[in-house]
């Protein structure tokens, strides 16, 4: 009687424990692992930043201020996404935009707060190039249905390359070939929500970063400045950016992807360091930096 219970005992616990491993074999079991996303778009982004008069913020509070502004071109992107286990994926994201049209704006100031502005000129600016990457670690907190939820965290780089041209309505302007390289380094964390229909899927997503900023400019018709580093920059800055994404799926392997970026990235106070070609280098306070893009990318993405 015993060995018959017992019999039936472990007959019983085999028949609850396998449905648990087979639940679990299949949860692990993903059947695309990979998925590839070329993409193409158009992007627009601003970006402005001063300095003061000196190490300590005055004499004035502003005397240099560059503004790039309608700054326009194509983006090209490729995004690449392994998923490592049913919840965790690890995903790198690269895109490149040249500039093919902007403006800059170059203004000096005699006194604090803008005014008295002994300079001023309307430069061209259509060349140069946005670049940045990520790779992120994403974990699937929620997945249901209807909804899914991922934090994540990351390592982000940015790199941007603006240039002051020579402007038709200035002869004074004349061989004007200056650069502003910038960049940034850091790390991101955040948050992204999925909706989830019968035909179409919704993603929108924000992530946070803290970056190291560094630029270098080569100011080339200034003779005082050494060429190719006339000054430099270094601050820290913090970033803010969001995206939305709408999925369609074509097949079982292939959705036509629409995204919708924004990027945002304040720096904060740092230095300016200024190269002279008969004298030492000066000090003086790098006020910060704003950049701002807006980008619309359409894109497939192939799972396999």
């Amino acid at each position: 009687m015993q060995l018959v219970f017992s019999r039936n005992l472990n007959r019983l616990l085999v028949y609850l424990i396998l449905p648990f491993f087979c639940t679990t074999a299949f949860a692990q079991n993903i059947p695309n692992k990979w998925e590839i996303k070329p993409a193409i778009g158009i992007q627009q982004a601003k970006s402005d930043w001063s300095i003061a008069g000196n190490a300590s913020g005055t004499s004035p509070n502003i005397l240099s201020e560059l503004i790039w502004k309608n700054l326009k071109g194509p983006v090209f992107g490729l995004d690449v996404k392994y998923h490592i286990t049913d919840r965790l994926a690890i995903k790198t994201t690269n895109q490149y935009s040249n500039i093919t049209k902007g403006e800059a704006e170059d203004t000096d100031y005699a006194d604090d707060d803008r005014q008295s502005a002994f300079y001023f000129d309307l430069l061209n600016a259509n060349k140069g190039y946005l670049f940045n990457t990520s790779l992120q670690l994403s974990y699937q907190l929620l997945n249901s249905d209807l909804f899914a939820i991922n934090p994540i965290i990351g390592l982000s780089y940015n790199q941007q390359k603006f240039y002051l041209l020579e402007s038709a309505s200035n002869i004074n302007s004349t061989g004007l070939n200056s650069t502003y390289q910038a960049r940034y380094k850091g790390f991101d964390f955040g948050l992204e929500g999925t909706f989830k229909a019968k035909s179409f899927r919704i993603t929108a997503g924000v992530l946070g970063g803290f970056y190291k900023y560094s630029a270098k400019a080569n100011w080339n018709l200034i003779p005082d400045f050494q060429k190719p580093v006339s000054f430099t920059h270094a601050a820290n800055s913090f970033a803010l950016n969001g995206n939305v994404n709408v999925a369609v799926p074509l097949n079982k392997t292939i959705q036509l992807e629409l995204d919708y970026k924004i990027n945002n990235i304040n720096t904060y106070t740092g230095v300016d360091r200024a190269y002279f070609n008969n004298r030492k280098a000066e000090e003086t306070q790098f006020n910060g930096a704003n950049f701002q893009r807006n980008a619309v990318m359409l894109g497939l993405n192939f799972s396999f």
